[in-house]
């Protein structure tokens, strides 16, 4: 019984993804003969599937950006670091030292080589 629900949940889920309505479902399974009560849990099993799935996509970075932004946080970082010392900008004799840029940027390079290596 239980592998059939999970038959089930797996078979309208991909209808669901390729544009089948929920009420679709619903009816195609009533013609079918199973239960409301299986009916009623297949749907809501097939909501869960897709909603967790939206919430992973769209709660991450991928590595790729996230290096992206790493280096571009070090390479701001280090030009306002290197520019006020060799004096590239005039900012009337004080310094400006960016290492939490720096810091920042390489803490996420890293971060993106871990995800990285999780994923392959």
């Amino acid at each position: 019984m239980a592998q059939d629900f999970k038959d089930l949940v797996d078979f309208y889920h991909a209808k669901k993804i390729e544009g089948m309505d929920f009420s679709q479902i619903r009816k195609e399974m009533k013609d079918k003969g199973i239960d409301e009560n299986t009916i009623k849990n297949v749907v809501r099993e097939i909501d869960n599937k897709i909603l967790s799935g939206e919430v992973k996509k769209s709660g991450k970075l991928k590595a790729r950006e996230l290096r992206m932004i790493g280096w571009t946080l070090m390479i701001l970082g280090g030009i306002a670091t290197l520019g006020t010392y060799f004096q590239w900008f005039d900012v009337k004799g004080y310094y400006i030292v960016a290492y939490g840029p720096v810091i920042a940027g390489y803490l996420m390079i890293v971060a993106a080589r871990r995800a990285q290596k999780k994923i392959s």
